[in-house]
């Protein structure tokens, strides 16, 4: 077949078979199963390596020289589609290791010459590749060795084959002519591939790029490490540039053969971050969370032809492992015999429990942060336990760990040792906190037990460490309320309140704020939290510590002699905290501050209920956002859709508008099948003006407030979720998790 492209009448250039034929060699022959002859070479990309032979078209088919090899994959390539190659190697040593990887390869029209001198017998040739360039001088060489009508291709500069190459072609009428070749569109770059698939924002990708290379990191590690892509995102990203599978836990367990794993000792798997997986007519499949996994050495290792690889993340990496551990796999005990390393902190506790307990405890955990979960919910019951985790505020079963009464209690008493409570007191809710490191991140795990008729019930809300919080832009706020929200920041006073159920973001949407107030060096932020989630740079932070008497209003009180310009106040709870809060926005501080309340006009009447002055309140309440936390559609698999007659009756009663559009997600591999992934926040702003503090001042009922809020230009919690559903970032069937009866007839 002959790689030739052919017109399709309108100009377009389009592939023919032979472009196909090209595609399944390099396929069938992975990079990935062939070591450098030299430390250091790296094998072109395959997208690369297909332009360069589609390009010298069917002078590939004819004589071809190949100069240095980085291994004898291109080669064996060559040697399936030309007639003959001649395979120059510059140095003595790259032709012995060579030689050696060619002898299993059953080419009979691959040889191996001198770069100068028998080869010129040949007559010449109708196409080379050169890998590199010795010297300049060596482009006259290679001119001298093409036929007439051939074509070479070598590096355009640095003398290593590169994005930029250059052609030489060797026309019939006898001239040399030299082209460049732009090669800079066939390797997918790792930022383009995060933006493309909606993971990350183009300026944040830019940002994270400066940063990466001014610290001498990769831009995966340094988008990471910032808490901008998740550890899943990136690794597919990862997995769709170097063109391999990517795989979680539950495609690898059903596979995985544990023969095969006790064959390496562990050492040697976990040095090179893979796990065999099973064994395949011609070889073996691994998988790693490393992208440039030497399969060369692994073939080796297992006596394999092949090695096939399959990429997934660092926690899923150890996912496999626990269950190898636990002995999850294949239906019975694992004979790997090293236990995976224990969580920070829970060390000790393996001298108090038994192993495998706490081994039981590293798995739970590992899936939960694997799926994404906020909380690990065990609940009792008279059979045995219920585990549930909480992904994108839902709660769902986690049935593949079956857990009899006889494992529940030990390891509820594993956690309680690591949270040091005291596993003798069952009777009494207790709470406490473990620090745990899970895969590259660290955790804030927050123990809570509660006494049932059955035991005792855990829940463990999970709190990533090290992270960025996300942006106004990237919480989904509308551009007026987005604007809106930083100019109340900019304020010298007042009083900003977030308000909203239990984990609805409310000190996500402060933390926001704060990191545009971080940038300001002119002004000094200081909060008082409970816990702290997120760190930042050029904020003073404090922790609210019961055991010495420090609370949000013992802090208030120490603040405001500190001389700040801003104060955060993780919640007011109390009538203390609020008087306090109140008074230092009355001595001239911008106070942020969050609140359980339904809306935003709840507030006032919440801070009324406090013991608070309608003066005061009135007089110091700048604005109020109250927020509620909807499901995102996930973007892979979002589809248009009928919104449900029943949510459509009852948002309209007298009729849809026409415009009206609505989505949901199919389902897919990257939402588990679920169509949604990640939240947005719905919210709701109220910003205080003149007539509102006038009709606060009075002491208008909340109904009266809410209506003079509304002719004021308040935009409803139900107004903003519906420019959400007709966007596509929330599904119609959303609203009823968001709103309730009231608020959707709006």
């Amino acid at each position: 077949m002959r790689g030739d492209r052919e017109d399709d009448g309108g100009g377009h250039s389009v592939l023919t078979a032979g472009d196909a034929r090209i595609a399944q060699i390099l396929a069938a022959v992975p990079a990935t199963g062939f070591r450098p002859l030299i430390e250091g070479d790296t094998e072109p990309a395959d997208e690369v390596v297909q332009r360069v032979l589609e390009d010298l078209g069917p002078r590939v088919h004819g004589g071809v020289l190949l100069l240095d090899p980085p291994s004898a994959r291109l080669p064996i390539v060559l040697g399936k589609l030309a007639r003959l190659v001649v395979v120059a190697c510059s140095s003595p040593s790259r032709t012995g290791a060579l030689a050696a990887q060619l002898a299993a390869s059953g080419l009979d029209n691959v040889r191996l010459s001198t770069f100068l001198g028998a080869d010129q017998a040949t007559g010449g040739f109708e196409a080379i590749v050169a890998l590199r360039l010795a010297s300049d001088e060596q482009r006259a060489d290679i001119a001298a060795l093409l036929t007439l009508d051939g074509a070479a291709v070598m590096p355009a500069d640095g003398l290593v084959f590169a994005r930029r190459l250059q052609r030489l072609m060797h026309t019939a009428d006898g001239d040399l002519v030299f082209e460049d070749l732009d090669l800079t569109t066939f390797r997918p770059l790792l930022g383009d591939l995060l933006v493309e698939s909606g993971f990350v924002l183009r300026q944040e990708v830019d940002a994270a790029a400066q940063r990466a290379r001014a610290a001498g990191v990769p831009l995966g590690q340094e988008l990471l490490r910032n808490g901008i892509v998740r550890e899943d995102d990136l690794h597919r990203a990862l997995a769709r540039q170097a063109r391999l599978p990517f795989v979680d836990t539950a495609r690898v367990l059903p596979r995985l053969d544990t023969e095969l794993v006790r064959l390496v000792p562990r050492k040697y798997l976990d040095h090179y971050h893979f796990v065999p997986v099973c064994r395949t007519r011609r070889g073996v499949v691994v998988v790693t969370s490393e992208v440039d996994l030497p399969a060369w050495e692994i073939a080796s290792v297992f006596e394999a032809v092949e090695v096939s690889v399959e990429l997934t993340t660092p926690t899923d990496l150890k996912r496999i492992w626990t269950a190898i551990d636990l002995g999850y796999v294949g239906g019975g005990k694992s004979a790997a015999a090293t236990p995976i390393e224990p969580i920070e902190d829970l060390s000790p506790v393996a001298n108090a429990a038994d192993s495998r307990t706490t081994g039981l405890f590293d798995a739970i955990l590992l899936d939960a942060v694997a799926e994404r979960a906020s909380d690990i919910h065990l609940e009792l019951q008279a059979d045995g336990a219920r585990l549930r985790f909480r992904v994108d505020g839902s709660l769902h079963d986690v049935s593949r760990y079956q857990l009899p009464i006889e494992e529940v209690v030990p390891l509820v008493n594993v956690v309680k040792l690591a949270a040091n409570l005291d596993i003798a007191e069952r009777r009494a809710p207790q709470g406490g906190r473990i620090r745990s490191g899970v895969g590259r991140r660290s955790y804030d795990l927050r123990v809570q037990t509660q006494p049932t008729l059955h035991g005792e019930n855990l829940v463990i809300r999970i709190l990533p460490q090290g992270q960025r919080p996300p942006t106004i832009e990237e919480l989904g706020f509308p551009p007026e309320c987005a604007e809106r929200y930083r100019r109340l920041l900019r304020e010298p006073n007042g009083l900003l309140l977030v308000v909203g159920a239990t984990g609805s973001g409310k000190s996500t949407t402060l933390y926001a704020g704060l990191q545009l107030l971080a940038r300001d060096t002119t002004r000094k932020v200081i909060t008082i939290e409970d816990p702290i989630e997120f760190v930042l740079d050029g904020i003073q932070q404090a922790q609210v510590n019961p055991a010495v008497h420090f609370h949000f209003a013992d802090a208030m009180r120490v603040f405001v002699r500190e001389d700040p310009d801003v104060i955060l106040v993780g919640e007011v709870r109390d009538a203390e905290t609020a008087l306090e809060t109140i008074r230092a926005s009355q001595t001239g501080h911008l106070v942020l501050a969050t609140m359980h309340c339904n809306d935003s006009v709840d507030a006032v009447q919440r801070l009324a209920d406090l013991g608070m002055q309608r003066n005061s309140i009135a007089s110091e309440l700048s604005a109020v956002i109250a927020q509620r936390l909807a499901r995102r559609i996930c973007t892979s698999c979002r589809v248009e859709t009928q919104a449900p007659a029943a949510v459509l009756a009852e948002l309209f009663p007298g009729g849809a508008p026409p415009d009206l559009r609505c989505y949901r997600g199919a389902g897919c591999e990257r939402c588990n099948g679920s169509g949604t992934r990640g939240r947005v926040a719905v919210v709701e702003f109220l910003e205080v003006g003149p007539e509102l503090r006038r009709a606060i001042a009075r002491g208008a009922l909340v109904d009266d407030l809410r209506e003079q809020a509304w002719v004021a230009g308040m935009k409803s919690l139900r107004d903003n979720a519906l420019l959400l559903v007709q966007d596509g970032v929330i599904s119609a069937d959303e609203l009823y998790d968001v709103l309730s009866s009231e608020q959707m007839h709006g």
